[in-house]
């Protein structure tokens, strides 16, 4: 087992809810991995320290690296790669390390992080459906769409990139060849348009169909440096369905894995010498029991309305906006409701769950002046029972947002493809 790699600090009272580590980040996985490439950053953005423990990272190290192939399994817990993982779990105690999400445990969040380099202090996405000053709207940032319209922002002219506060870390660099597979019902839409400086995802149908174009990308002669970028989203959906316990989840995870090193097997071995693999998650997930089941009633909405100017959400965290004077009264009121199920975080801590300067206005403006934090195995529902198939039972049975340890610790796997497959 190797959950117990990284020391998490419980929240005070709390024994199942836990800061965020800001040492061993995701955020630093892509400054490190951009290191193979010459680039330089302060030690304290990079995990050069922890990596270079690794003889996978030596024997990166040994090579000139070309390739870097970025992969995000979307949902892959540290808890979840220990229990179901076989071919990548091997390959862990020389290769890879725990690391921590970022807060909110949220997919739009934690990619922004993944994919800036940046903790969301700095890249303005701190959640995913939260306020934006600039249209004075909460809006989903995972498809830009705000509560009550159903297309997405960009569509109709809105220029999001100015919603972001830093750069795409290979934006303006001619020397690195930049590419993205992705799920092809989500490419370049949505959150793609804040992460990146213009479209450059390409689609793909299937788990098979996504590495045989990695392996064809990675073989297409370049002069420039590559760097490919996959993005995996079926643990997550899985896993909201059938929990963090079920068959389903592990066959998955080995069906990953196994198309994935055959097409690695596959790949021209000059190449695979010369090709970097980083393998990630974004977050884990927490399964939601019935009795800790919180429903805010229809009715209890109507009194919450004479508080609130509007309300957001990144899972199991509720970000509320309180009306002027209001913001007591509103942290007290779901501090009521919700009782030892969770606990309410306001601006004057922010910065313990997202680092320093973060109780600034900008981010209070977009996050909201009091968060609700559920704790394990919570959920709370809005007007309905949260029971979305009682017949079948095909809903929502696990998510995230939150700080349990399932939610926070993630895997961090770096090769070079010889080294992976050997």
């Amino acid at each position: 087992m190797v959950s117990d790699f990284l020391k998490l600090t419980p929240l005070p009272g709390r024994t199942d809810l836990f800061y965020p580590d800001f040492e061993h980040n995701i955020s630093q996985i892509l400054p490190s991995a951009l290191t193979l490439f010459g680039k330089k950053y302060p030690k304290n953005k990079v995990l050069l320290d922890s990596l270079s423990k690794k003889s996978g990272w030596q024997k990166i190290k040994e090579s000139e690296i070309t390739n870097i192939v970025f992969i995000v399994l979307d949902s892959l817990g540290l808890k979840q790669f220990n229990e179901y993982s076989k071919l990548l779990k091997a390959k862990f105690e020389t290769n890879g390390f725990a690391l921590s999400s970022v807060f909110p445990t949220i997919t739009s969040t934690c990619i922004a992080s993944l994919r800036f380099g940046e903790m969301p202090k700095v890249h303005g996405i701190v959640g995913q459906k939260i306020n934006f000053t600039e249209i004075d709207n909460v809006v989903d940032t995972l498809t830009l769409r705000t509560k009550k319209s159903h297309f997405d922002l960009t569509s109709v002219g809105v220029n999001v990139k100015n919603w972001v506060w830093c750069d795409f870390p290979m934006a303006n660099d001619v020397t690195i060849s930049y590419t993205s597979l992705i799920e092809s019902h989500i490419a370049n839409s949505g959150l793609s348009h804040l992460v990146y400086k213009k479209p450059c995802s390409i689609g793909y149908a299937s788990h098979i169909d996504s590495f045989a174009a990695a392996k064809r990308i990675l073989e297409t002669p370049t002069s420039a440096r590559r760097f490919l970028d996959i993005y995996v989203g079926s643990i997550d959906s899985v896993t909201h369905r059938y929990t963090t316990k079920s068959q389903v989840l592990k066959d998955e995870i080995e069906n990953i894995e196994v198309l994935l090193f055959k097409m690695l097997k596959r790949l021209d071995p000059k190449i695979a010498k010369q090709t970097a693999v980083i393998i990630t998650a974004d977050h884990g997930q927490e399964n939601l029991t019935q009795e800790k089941t919180i429903t805010v009633t229809r009715e209890e909405e109507e009194e919450l309305a004479s508080l609130l100017k509007s309300r957001g959400r990144s899972g199991r965290v509720i970000h509320l906006y309180s009306k002027e004077s209001k913001h007591e009264e509103v942290a007290d009121w779901f501090a009521n409701k919700i009782g030892d199920k969770g606990l309410i975080i306001t601006p004057k801590e922010y910065h313990k769950f997202m680092g320093k300067g973060a109780n600034n206005q900008k981010i209070i403006e977009r996050l909201g002046d009091v968060q609700v934090v559920l704790g394990k195995n919570a959920s709370i529902y809005f007007g309905h029972s949260g029971n979305y198939d009682p017949i079948y039972n095909l809903g929502l049975n696990a998510t995230h947002g939150s700080l349990s340890k399932d939610e926070l610790l993630v895997p961090l796997i770096v090769a070079r493809v010889d080294d992976l497959i050997g």
